[in-house]
């Protein structure tokens, strides 16, 4: 490999921005729908769902440094970290589907299967996905270059979750048939049938005197979420294949460096610029997920209306798309720093907005969240730049390279915050008496939801606003190092 290229054509990048389409479809399949799924389809308890949840974050403590780790140390003649993107793309597919598969098994057994399958998914998702993300950091030197690069990341990542976002939509297309043939069959008036065809569940069933309707509608679901999932992780495999072929590896560690586990960790945790980032991470992905893993309900039981959370999801997702494209013309004319500081102080104050719109403030609830989502698209990208640019710090300081170590700390912090938001969301609506089951809520729970779509994430964003404040590394040390460590690998190479 060599560093003379720094420039990327729009093929690559193209390219590159593939693999993060098909990593949105494992990621956010069971971001937005695995809570949804285990309490209300899957039939276990709020608080055992965000358990499963939590443990697996756990568990990603001891995966993701040692993928990092592993990663560093592959000596392949495609690169350290592209092999990854073949070698386990099939795996992820095939632990989506088992993790959507719901076994004829006892209540003991559905626990145990649910926690196996999701830690399934979550390794060979950071085995995808960690390589991955540390490409970018070593397909060119160029933090400009990068950032446009994790841009067209970010963008095409975005489309795998708008395509994921309508799963509801599938889900409710494909089940309303059986679920109106049954309803007919059984008898039941005309408005629970109208409540059918516009997929109005729980209102049905409120007019239901069999007590079969319930089981119809969650047999139903059970299979059309396994036919998503099958569908999703075909189409994930074959673009993470393209994106194998249409990217290439140019930065290497230096020539001499020695494998030195422990020296590799000193100087990730010596990086102040890095820390922040850690802890910052952890933050954004517990206030993603909390507001992430209420949203279902959000809908269900305080709108009231299911389906029109796939609104919110498209909505969300445009806008991200959108907003993902002002990362480069921000960071032209801003300190990357600056920017990610600004926009999460405005998506934290319009997070916290979201509390306000009654059940009816259709309008007003869908502006709030288009608005907040714009705000913060642009930090996306520069995020993993960002991390990029730590890693270059730490060579540049230290004469070492670990990019793979750098970027599965910075995916454990992710993970970490995933399982620690969708565990806290599982034990507060728990301790608010809410049950899957049921029709409808206690205004106990429907309060517990509304905080953790609004106020909670919200006031995340402050804070993560806040931590940039001891953020150091800033674009004129980033263009020095670059053209430093330009020169030593052209002496080296």
């Amino acid at each position: 490999m060599s560093d003379k290229s720094t420039k990327l054509s729009f093929r690559e990048k193209f390219g590159y921005g593939l693999g993060d389409t098909a990593s949105h479809f494992a990621w956010d399949m069971a971001g937005m729908f695995l809570f949804f799924y285990l309490t209300d389809v899957y039939g276990i308890s709020a608080a055992m769902a965000g358990t499963i949840m939590l443990v697996a974050r756990v568990w990603d403590a001891i995966s993701d440094p040692l993928i990092g780790i592993l990663s560093d140390r592959t000596q392949t003649r495609f690169g350290k970290f592209r092999p990854y993107l073949i070698w386990f793309a099939v795996p992820m597919g095939i632990s989506l589907v088992l993790l959507f598969t719901t076994p004829d098994l006892g209540d003991s057994g559905k626990v145990i299967y649910a926690a196996v399958m999701y830690l399934l998914l979550s390794t060979t998702y950071t085995a995808v996905n960690l390589p991955y993300s540390a490409l970018s950091g070593v397909m060119t030197a160029d933090s400009a270059e990068r950032t446009q690069l994790n841009q067209y990341r970010f963008f095409l990542g975005f489309i795998g979750m708008f395509i994921v976002s309508f799963t509801m939509v599938f889900k409710n297309n494909i089940i309303v048939g059986d679920v109106l043939d049954y309803a007919q069959n059984a008898g039941l008036p005309q408005q629970a049938l109208a409540y059918i065809q516009e997929f109005n569940w729980g209102e049905a069933r409120l007019l239901d005197t069999t007590g079969g309707l319930k089981d119809v509608i969650v047999q139903n679901e059970r299979t059309a979420f396994q036919l998503i999932a099958i569908a999703l992780a075909i189409l994930g495999t074959i673009l993470l294949v393209i994106s194998f072929f249409s990217t290439k590896e140019r930065i290497s560690p230096p020539a001499d460096q020695k494998s030195n586990l422990a020296e590799d960790f000193r100087n990730v945790f010596g990086v102040k610029a890095w820390l922040i980032l850690f802890i910052l991470g952890i933050i954004t992905f517990v206030l993603i997920n909390i507001q992430g893993a209420v949203i279902n309900q959000y809908f269900k039981y305080y709108v009231g209306r299911e389906n029109d959370a796939t609104l919110l999801y498209t909505l969300t997702t445009v806008s991200l798309i959108v907003g993902v494209l002002l990362a480069t013309p921000l960071t032209k004319r801003f300190e990357k720093r600056n920017v990610y500081l600004v926009c999460s102080a405005i998506s934290g104050l319009l997070t916290i907005a979201l509390y306000i719109p009654g059940k009816d403030d259709v309008y007003l609830l869908h502006t709030i969240n288009v608005l907040s989502k714009l705000a913060i698209a642009p930090t996306i990208p520069l995020l993993w730049a960002m991390i990029a640019d730590t890693a270059d710090f730490s060579e540049w300081k230290n004469k070492r390279r670990a990019t793979g170590l750098f970027f599965s700390a910075t995916t454990f912090a992710q993970k970490i915050g995933g399982g620690i938001a969708v565990g806290l969301a599982g034990w507060l609506l728990t301790m608010a008496k809410y049950d899957g089951e049921a029709i409808q809520q206690t205004e106990e729970a429907i309060q517990a939801i509304k905080l953790s779509f609004s106020v909670i994430p919200g006031v995340l964003y402050l804070v993560t606003a806040g931590l940039l404040f001891w953020y150091n590394l800033d674009d004129k040390t980033v263009e020095r190092m670059k053209l430093e460590l330009t020169e030593r690998r052209a002496k080296e190479g």
